[in-house]
């Protein structure tokens, strides 16, 4: 029982650094951008930005797919949405035992970054332009755009205007392969 906690644990902290390298991103925008944003935010109706919910899209089932059938976890609580974007994150861990180290097992997430307003739009488009990270690969086959983050051993996928940040394999982001990590978007990309 301890174990999955370490896991659970270990999980939540890989999406709290996802998050918070999102909103350090982020914090560059400038005071007209967050009034138009405001601006936008009361113009724009729910209808027009369907809400992308990322355990809607990786669900148990998926993660058993590639973990095994000892996949254990689920939502992650996320208070990093605002008024222009819904995020939302879901975490799945391997339990191996109470005798294997942590390090040696896998997980599996899926952060969404789904648009409520243009800005919202706007914000996950400038992840895949202008705000992109300069070491990343780019990667065909996946939604409009995507492109691969080795230092966070991510691969970044822009659909419908929908941000979605898949994770898979060791513990450690520097250890994880986009062959691997592809693994699991193939099961995704088509819910997304």
């Amino acid at each position: 029982m301890r174990r999955s906690w370490l896991y659970i644990i270990g999980a939540a902290l890989v999406v709290a650094a996802v998050v918070g390298i999102l909103l350090a991103r982020n914090s560059g925008t400038n005071h007209a951008d967050k009034t138009a944003s405001k601006n936008a935010a009361s113009t724009n109706h729910s209808t027009a930005f369907p809400q992308r919910k990322a355990c809607s899209i990786f669900t148990l089932a998926d993660a058993k797919q590639v973990l095994g059938d000892n996949a254990k976890g689920g939502e992650t609580a996320n208070s990093s949405s605002s008024n222009d974007l819904e995020v939302s994150a879901c975490n799945y861990t391997q339990d191996t035992g109470s005798n294997a180290p942590v390090s040696a097992s896998d997980s599996a997430s899926l952060l969404a970054r789904a648009p409520k307003t243009g800005a919202g739009t706007t914000s996950n488009q400038n992840q895949f332009g202008p705000l992109k990270p300069a070491n990343s690969e780019p990667v065909a086959g996946y939604g409009d755009n995507a492109y691969w983050d080795p230092q966070y051993g991510q691969l970044n996928i822009l659909k419908n205007n929908t941000w979605y940040i898949v994770s898979f394999g060791p513990i450690t982001p520097a250890s994880r392969s986009l062959d691997q990590t592809k693994q699991l978007a193939d099961i995704l990309i088509d819910k997304m």
